[in-house]
């Protein structure tokens, strides 16, 4: 059959990439065109904005964008930025606490949160407004209500923000969430229904972005480890980030004399919650395995939605009224005290979350072995190691927890005691399943990769026998790991065999009554070779053992 037009899919890439934005751009060009109400929306825009346009915002995603491309390495390679060096690890590691904030570990989590930052920074912005709202006001009359100096608060804002939730997020983080959620937080608290439009849109522009970016997908059936959705989401990041957005959101409402529909801000943030997983509270038990409590996380949404309701109650009487027959009697009246409180709940609980990521960012990370054998790169190590304790972990020494050593850790772990940096990056269960990984370490200016290779056979009843290799990119290679031999569950006529691993690659131990009777190499792809009066034949990625015409299977390689 003759090639078609779909085979050549490198050259037809740009043609469905132009495809999926024209038919997008069709499609909300008609409905504006059917819409009545389009010039009077423009209009409103044009009224709060700057030509219309949301240029903080737009300054923002740029800002990101470029720290992505030209510090993390992605205008090399979009899809595989450095990361390890700009986490917050530390506050004896400057460099991650300012950068982690503004950094991402791939294109799609750099995507995901600038089409956030699109979707809800427009609404904070329309609710900021480019001109003065208060009475009285005049554009350029001072330096706040300059149309040029307010856009410029909305990025200098993202900014400390992103410093904040770098400071007081718990566990080395790295990605713009933080800041989204506050901008989401601002962006309830102000406007609602119309950022509850904005979750919306948000969903809709991630669709688009997906089918830009893979415009074709072959499925093919493979094993996977699969990690969580919920288990790789900073939760406390994103906690802090959006009560300090709620915080930020009320005083722009105190300011402005401007209070929410309660009801309307309730259902927002609970709808809020629910989309963006604030509920999946978890913790982790090591080794990849994780543990959730969704029914206390649920919980915690409606009660943190009824204490922000609480700060967002205005001073006057309707708001009280409605609450006297819960109460029993007679409000005073005015609802101030309930604010004040509401208030003041939020802000303990910002300062709470905030104050628990101190004693990790202060503690002597990176100061814990690595596994050994270890390969360096500058002031990194890689090594791979299996149920060793969690470097990261037992840097805290937490109350009423005996032994912090207790959460273990398997897999390729990366090291480092200038930077304060101690990870396992790559699961042992990742790399068993796939055979190989590539580890990249490095900094401002530099990068390097590391190759993991992990062989192995898995004899017939048993836990496989494997060895695993560390490369340094241009170096030698080093032996990292070498597990333990075992011994296959079939006896043939009388022999044991046990799989042994080598220098030169695996062996075969033949054995009877606890006696060794001799040793043979694993043989070649459909080659044949004996021990101890059995006859091991390889055919793929099986070897069979034989005898008096008796066959079985003694070993399989493991997926390389």
């Amino acid at each position: 059959m003759l090639p078609g037009p779909m085979d050549a899919i490198p050259s037809w890439l740009p043609l469905r990439t132009l495809t999926v934005l024209l038919a997008a751009a069709v499609s909300l060009g008609v409905a504006l065109v059917a819409s009545d109400r389009t010039d009077r929306r423009l209009g409103a825009l044009r009224r709060r904005l700057l030509l219309g346009v949301p240029w903080g915002t737009a300054l923002t995603i740029g800002a990101v964008a470029l720290v992505y491309l030209f510090v993390q390495g992605g205008i090399e390679d979009p899809r595989d930025p450095l990361v390890i060096p700009f986490r917050s690890w530390s506050y004896r590691y400057p460099l991650g606490m300012v950068t982690a904030a503004f950094t991402h570990s791939s294109l799609g989590h750099v995507t995901g949160n600038l089409v956030a930052t699109a979707a809800f920074g427009s609404v904070a912005e329309y609710a900021w407004g480019h001109y003065p709202r208060k009475r009285g006001a005049h554009s350029f009359g001072s330096a706040l209500t300059n149309p040029f100096v307010r856009i410029l608060i909305v990025p200098a804002g993202a900014l400390v923000v992103g410093l904040f939730t770098s400071l007081f997020a718990l566990g080395p983080v790295v990605g713009f969430s933080g800041v989204v959620f506050a901008i989401a937080g601002f962006a309830l608290v102000q406007r609602p229904l119309t950022a509850l439009l904005a979750l919306l849109a948000d969903q809709v522009l991630g669709f688009l972005v997906v089918a830009v970016q893979t415009p074709r997908v072959v499925a093919v059936p493979r094993p996977r480890v699969v990690t969580p959705w919920w288990a790789s989401i900073a939760i406390q990041g994103h906690a802090i980030g959006l009560f300090a957005g709620i915080l930020l959101g009320f005083g722009l409402l105190y300011y402005q004399d401007r209070w929410p529909d309660p009801t309307r801000l309730w259902f927002g943030l609970l709808v809020f919650a629910e989309f963006q997983g604030l509920w999946a509270l978890y913790v982790p038990e090591g080794n990849g395995r994780f543990v959730l409590f969704r029914w206390l996380g649920a919980a915690v949404v409606f009660v943190l939605a009824a204490v922000v309701i609480l700060g967002a109650l205005n001073a006057d009487r309707r708001a009280g009224s409605r609450l006297d027959w819960l109460v029993e009697r007679r409000l005073p009246e005015s609802t101030a005290g309930v604010h004040t409180v509401g208030l003041a709940v939020v802000l303990v609980l910002l300062l709470g979350l905030s104050g628990a990521a101190i004693p990790y960012n202060v503690a002597p990370i990176g100061d814990s072995p690595a596994p050994q054998p270890t390969v360096e790169v500058r002031d990194y190590t890689v090594s791979y190691g299996e149920d060793v304790p969690d470097g990261y972990v037992r840097s805290v020494s937490l109350p009423f927890v005996d032994d912090p050593t207790a959460i273990n850790t398997s897999g390729v772990v990366v090291t480092s005691q200038r930077r304060h940096v101690w990870q396992t990056v790559v699961l042992e269960s990742q790399l068993r399943n796939r055979g190989f990984a590539t580890v990249e370490v490095g900094g401002v200016g530099w990068r390097r990769n590391v190759h993991v290779n992990r062989t192995g056979w898995r004899p017939a009843g048993n836990d496989s026998v494997y060895k695993v290799s560390l490369r340094p990119a241009g170096d030698e290679r080093t032996r990292g790991y070498t597990s333990e031999p075992r011994r296959a569950d079939p006896v043939v006529a009388g022999r044991n065999v046990t799989l042994v691993p080598t220098d030169e690659g695996f062996a075969f131990e033949v054995s009877r009554e606890g006696r060794a009777l001799a040793t043979a190499s694993v043989p070649g792809r459909n080659r044949t070779t004996t021990a101890g009066g059995l006859t091991f034949r390889r055919n793929g990625s099986q070897v069979f053992a034989s005898v008096e015409g008796t066959r079985v299977t003694i070993a399989t390689r493991e997926a390389a």
